[in-house]
């Protein structure tokens, strides 16, 4: 009976999840009375599992991780989660990535029973596990502990897992999902169409969620209980070393396997982060699909909205001084050296800008320009506002894989190996080569600095920062107030959100914050 209820529920999900994507998605609904029967309805059901990812993952619960960790100087939002104030504490709902863990269970639960050939059969199962092993990465990016739910398809109560329990498990279904998913470029859909999309699951992308499982485990060990902490931390940098090295496709130098950097950092603006490209590596699709989201459009696109101003829009350059994050101008300058590209593409017209002349209407800030895509109202009394950006998330890209790889390479000793990654993003940008003397000699905090210059405003600094044990240094003061044990206890976790303890007595708040309740 709990079976059932389950896929009621989720097939319920499905119906309503594919509806918008009517030319990415089959025409399908599935209801329990045929339930999983073909291999269309298959492939309904993970176009279904993708839909969740695609509306509901970056919302505020990742928004709020991601703006503490944020390069910026002044922002007009999220000042006391930056500082690390209890006032700012949000207790936020983790069900959208259950509702991605009960759907993949759902397809494995009834995949074996459709006559189908095998190697489709691979692919979906493949795909499936790669949605699981997604799911929890963000939960326990965000959370923390959290419930491990199987194969099974359960109601019933569970206490929840250590984080660490949790990695292994996902780790496993990631190892999986790449031995059968295909490369991008062998994926077909039911019909033996090739995919079109970045979205699909694919060996590159599971080997991308095994790369980052794998790094967290490793490198969080200063936040795991003691008790969790009897393991190798050296075997997972090898292991996600090793599936960014399958990435990438070869051990040194340019790319061989299906991605590709592209030209310049300027490309990386205009076509890299608009979506499809062959830097790319996984994305959500929202180009030329605006309309199906309405007012939760700014919930999509990570934090890009924050930083639109002009020349995007055409409100004049005094905007600048209003957006909700700003960065000054030395700022940047002593983040990028003179030449590198990146500077000038991700900043518009910067010397112009921070020139004697600009200084009373830009209030000494620079203009964030890595995304260009921006739509706004063309009539009316709203003419200019903002409205949306019409470009793709992108979850990984192969710049992010070889500063990855670079980062397992600095922690594996394997120095020179690690400065030839380094130097290969830095090449691509015309920035000075890799020396010795810079930070001390501290190959690590190089690393965490040229991803803090490659990703800036994508998302990753705050999880970069958790993973280097870089809280103290890095973070607003509140965070190096903190105990080792407030760590251990999940201080930089989320507060679990009401709906986590609705019929679960077993349900505990993450120990640092009960504490204040």
């Amino acid at each position: 009976m709990i079976q059932r209820i389950a896929i009621i529920l989720w097939c319920s999900l499905v119906s309503f999840a594919c509806s918008d994507l009517l030319d990415m998605v089959p025409e399908n609904s599935v209801t329990f009375e045929n339930g999983l029967e073909t291999e269309l309805d298959i492939e309904s059901s993970l176009n279904g599992v993708q839909s969740v990812i695609r509306k509901e993952f970056y919302d505020n619960s990742a928004w709020g991780m991601i703006v503490r960790g944020m390069v910026c100087d002044t922002t007009d939002v999220a000042n006391a989660a930056r500082n690390f104030e209890y006032s700012d504490v949000v207790r936020n709902p983790w069900g959208d990535r259950y509702e991605v863990i009960a759907g993949a269970n759902v397809v494995l639960y009834f995949l074996d029973g459709i006559e189908m050939k095998q190697e489709r059969k691979d692919y979906y199962r493949g795909s499936a596990l790669f949605y699981k092993a997604v799911a929890y990465l963000d939960l326990i990016y965000f959370w923390g502990d959290c419930v491990l739910v199987e194969e099974e398809i359960p109601l019933e109560s569970r206490e929840k897992s250590y984080w660490t329990t949790v990695a292994d498990h996902a780790i496993e279904l990631a190892e999986e999902a790449v031995r059968l998913l295909p490369d991008f470029d062998k994926v077909t859909d039911s019909q033996g169409n090739a995919t079109t999309y970045k979205s699909v699951p694919c060996k590159g992308a599971a080997n991308a969620v095994l790369a980052y499982l794998a790094a967290w485990k490793a490198g969080c060990k200063w936040m795991a209980q003691p008790s969790e902490r009897n393991y190798d931390e050296a075997k997972l940098w090898e292991k996600a070393e090793q599936a960014c090295t399958d990435i990438i496709g070869s051990e040194q130098g340019e790319a061989t396997g299906c991605y590709r950097l592209a030209a310049n950092p300027e490309k990386v603006c205009t076509q890299v982060l608009v979506g499809g490209s062959a830097e790319s590596i996984y994305e959500s699709v929202y180009v030329g699909f605006w309309d199906d989201f309405g007012p939760s459009w700014k919930n999509l696109v990570d934090q890009a909205p924050l930083f639109q101003t002009w020349p995007m829009l055409n409100y004049g350059k005094r905007e600048v001084k209003e957006a909700v994050i700003r960065v000054k101008t030395e700022t940047v300058r002593k983040m990028y050296e003179e030449g590198d590209l990146r500077r000038d593409a991700y900043f518009y017209a910067f010397e112009e800008m921070a020139s004697p002349d600009s200084v009373e209407i830009t209030g000494g800030f620079a203009y964030p320009y890595k995304w260009r895509e921006v739509a706004v109202e063309t009539s009316g009394p709203k003419i200019g506002e903002y409205l949306h950006i019409n470009q793709n998330y992108i979850w990984w890209r192969l710049a992010d894989i070889y500063l990855l790889r670079a980062e397992c390479r600095a922690r594996l000793n394997k120095k020179e190996l690690a400065i030839a990654d380094i130097n290969v993003v830095r090449d691509r940008a015309q920035a000075k080569r890799y020396n010795a003397s810079e930070y001390a000699g501290n190959l690590q905090m190089a690393v965490f600095k040229e991803r803090e210059k490659e990703l800036i405003f994508e998302g990753y600094r705050y999880l970069d920062i958790v993973r280097n044990n870089y809280v103290r240094s890095m973070l607003g003061s509140g965070y190096r107030t903190l105990s080792e044990q407030d760590y251990i206890d999940g201080a930089l976790f989320w507060a679990l959100g009401t709906f986590a303890f609705y019929n679960n007595p077993k349900m505990r708040q993450n120990t640092y914050w009960k504490r204040f309740e």
